[in-house]
């Protein structure tokens, strides 16, 4: 078999996640119903699965299948993809490379206005917070997250699933009206980034103390701060191998 290395990009406002759900519309639904078409044989995998209504600016795969992947198959491909998933790039690469296990780093960006200017056009893909966002003190939480640190209480922790992650980058800039939170790690646990974000806004907001936030990373205590940021803000951004 041969194996191809595939970048996609999607905006996630109408699927529920990326990965396949039985009767709703997700990515990997779309592209296998696509697959299916056009190859009779292959092995799908993912660099990792993103929540419903997060979008992608590179999400890698890579297809082993026995069939020569041409630029006229992928011109196929991503025609019958539709408006909300293009193909953005491909080629072969050694059957050793798995789209999730080789990954090495992985990079999300949260992007998002506050209440001094609302922009419609905006919503898919900018969560509109209610309150006013103080860069500074944004930043003074954000710098708490880099290392290797036990993010148990700030995820949907799935058994048997070590909690412990390594975070190499972690914060927040503004250009013009938008605010962008960019974390890179070397994987993330589920509903992690938007955890993380949603803790920083509620510091931001008064809603939880810097002591607060330190005691749960320094000693998870079993208890997940709940807060939660908009799927429609995050959007996976780009995979390092």
């Amino acid at each position: 078999m041969q194996n191809y290395k595939v970048s996609i990009a999607y905006d996630g406002s109408s699927f529920y996640g990326f990965q396949k759900q039985k009767s709703r519309p997700t990515v990997q639904g779309k592209i296998e119903e696509v697959l299916d078409l056009l190859i009779k044989d292959y092995e799908l995998n993912y660099s990792g699965r993103t929540d419903a209504g997060v979008h992608a600016k590179e999400q890698v795969l890579n297809i082993l299948t026995d069939i020569k992947v041409t630029e006229k198959l992928i011109s196929s491909i991503d025609k019958l993809l539709g408006n909300s998933i293009s193909v953005n790039s491909f080629n072969q690469i050694s059957n050793d490379f798995h789209a999730r296990y080789s990954a090495k780093e992985r990079t999300y960006v949260y992007s998002i206005m506050d209440n001094q200017k609302k922009l419609p056009y905006l919503l898919n893909s900018t969560h509109q917070h209610n309150s006013s966002l103080d860069l500074k003190k944004l930043n003074e939480i954000s710098h708490l997250f880099l290392g290797k640190k036990d993010f148990s209480s700030f995820a949907k922790i799935e058994k048997n699933k070590n909690p412990e992650r390594e975070i190499f980058k972690s914060v927040w800039k503004r250009n013009s009206n938008i605010f962008t939170y960019t974390i890179t790690g070397n994987s993330f646990l589920r509903n992690m980034v938007r955890n993380l974000v949603g803790v920083q806004l509620a510091f931001n907001d008064n809603k939880l103390t810097l002591k607060e936030i330190k005691s749960q990373l320094d000693k998870p205590d079993g208890n997940r701060l709940n807060y939660i940021a908009p799927a429609n803000g995050l959007t996976l951004w780009k995979v390092k191998y």
